[in-house]
């Protein structure tokens, strides 16, 4: 177990020599752009196509896709980019040894778009997160209607927009942000999710912490609504959790 200082320091470190080593040619604009372009591009091509849709059909397709990305999200984050026997050896290996590194949960914050290089996921995340709805959506155009497959993109492309919105926020220091409701709780949980010591356990979620609530792996004790609304307060936090924070401070 790392001390807090230990941890500061090897996070400047690491800061100072990943901001020397970033290719001249990368500007973290064009990264940003790319994300952009792809989910907003799939977002209005599929608006562009739904016809004459009914509220029934945005919530019958809507709501599952918004859990489906809830999930994935969760599952991506637990065991493609927190398990050393992942599937995606290299997306691994960063986001362990570079994101991990070069935002501590006491070094959350980012300066300039150089950061953004360890900051923002890699352009393969867009892509990969929002074609795995693809047989979904593709069943729901065959066998009910081509509207149900469209909503189904749109709603995915829509939540990785979200999903990197609430993460970028979760990673700048501004008090507004602390005091906004759901807000708050997904940057709390995810400050911790940054402690070395439990980042391979716990809060997986970037955004709203349904999964993590529903499978145990939260920080939490509480149910979706509590974990939802929990806020900056670390009441109803798991003992084991309590008492590692309490050595870590300590040694």
């Amino acid at each position: 177990m790392s001390t807090e200082q230990e941890i500061i320091e090897r996070s400047h470190s690491f800061r100072s020599d990943y901001r020397e080593s970033t290719p001249s040619w990368y500007r973290g604009e064009y990264h940003l752009l790319f994300t952009l372009i792809f989910t907003v591009g799939v977002l209005f091509y599929c608006l562009s196509k739904i016809s004459d849709s009914t509220l029934a059909q945005w919530c019958i397709v809507g709501i599952p896709m918004f859990l489906f990305g809830n999930w994935a999200e969760w599952a991506g984050h637990r065991y493609l980019l927190h398990n050393p026997k992942s599937l995606l050896k290299m997306a691994y290996k960063r986001h362990v040894s570079v994101h991990h590194v070069f935002f501590s949960h006491k070094t959350l914050d980012y300066h300039g778009q150089k950061d953004w290089r360890a900051l923002l996921f890699p352009p393969f995340a867009p892509v990969l997160f929002v074609v795995a709805a693809l047989p979904l959506a593709i069943a729901a155009g065959i066998f009910w209607t081509p509207n149900a497959g469209y909503i189904a993109m749109v709603v995915m492309s829509a939540y990785y927009l979200m999903y990197e919105a609430l993460h970028t926020l979760s990673h700048i220091e501004h008090p507004l942000l602390d005091r906004l409701p759901v807000i708050n709780s997904i940057r709390r949980m995810h400050i911790l999710h940054h402690n070395p010591d439990f980042m391979h356990e716990f809060n997986f979620n970037l955004t709203f912490p349904i999964c993590d609530a529903l499978f145990g792996t939260s920080d939490l004790q509480k149910g979706v609504v509590g974990t939802l609304f929990q806020g900056n307060s670390d009441h109803g936090r798991k003992a084991e959790i309590t008492v590692k924070l309490e050595q870590q401070k300590k040694t």
